[in-house]
């Protein structure tokens, strides 16, 4: 059976979206055994010059809105069968771009939700971007499970929209690593269980090596979704 092809709405940030590539050919790798160049999902990238966006999410909503259509749009025209975003913030406009095409976009606070979910955690912590937080995409999507989210507050906040911002310039390091794990911290004392990193840029400053306490890569998990349906269609 011919693999379908994978859209990728990507671009914001563009590193985040060259991080996403890399994981879906590693995971075909680890979990299909792919080595020849057939056996990998067919996949088309948008890189998404998106504007009325920068470090703390949507700045102009109707601006990214239309963008945002007019992406998914082009990906569908030219064949995909299903479409993720490397972004969560943009995930504020899923129901518009879902309306706007007929292929499947999955959406990656969803999926993430469910492997919380499944994973037995009752209580988050939340790293993200300003308009993921302020919006409560996460908060009010895992409150219907019963899952509470820890959010940053204003302080923290700050530190995490220059943590995107180094990350966005490629200039992230050592100090971003201690940033985020003193918020760990925080959100630990407070109950946390695990920590989501609802933002695709956060996964290029840490990973699981650094800390004790699990984290939820939405990168990975949505690249896990498209890669399975790509192959199997699940």
């Amino acid at each position: 059976m011919k693999n379908k092809t994978i859209g990728v709405l990507g671009g914001m940030g563009p590193e985040a979206s060259a991080k996403l590539y890399q994981k879906m050919i590693k995971y075909a790798q680890d979990k299909y055994g792919a080595v020849q160049d057939y056996e990998y999902p067919p996949i088309i990238i948008y890189s998404l010059p998106l504007e009325g966006f920068e470090e703390t999410g949507i700045e102009n909503k109707e601006l990214v809105k239309k963008q945002l259509i007019e992406g998914v749009k082009r990906l569908e025209k030219a064949g995909c069968e299903l479409i993720i975003i490397a972004c969560n913030s943009v995930h504020y406009f899923y129901e518009d771009m879902q309306k706007a095409v007929r292929i499947p976009i999955f959406n990656i606070i969803e999926e993430t939700k469910k492997r919380v979910k499944e994973a037995g955690y009752r209580k988050v912590g939340l790293w993200s971007a300003q308009s993921t937080n302020k919006l409560g995409l996460y908060q009010k999507k895992f409150s219907k499970d019963n899952i509470d989210v820890i959010s940053a507050n204003n302080s923290q906040q700050k530190v995490l929209n220059e943590v995107i911002k180094n990350v966005m310039g490629g200039k992230q390091g050592a100090s971003d690593v201690i940033t985020l794990k003193d918020i760990a911290r925080d959100y630990t004392n407070k109950g946390a269980e695990a920590i989501v990193m609802g933002c695709t840029e956060i996964p290029l400053a840490i990973d699981q090596t650094h800390t004790d306490i699990k984290l939820f890569d939405t990168i990975e998990i949505i690249v896990q979704k498209a890669v399975d349906f790509s192959i199997k269609g699940i």
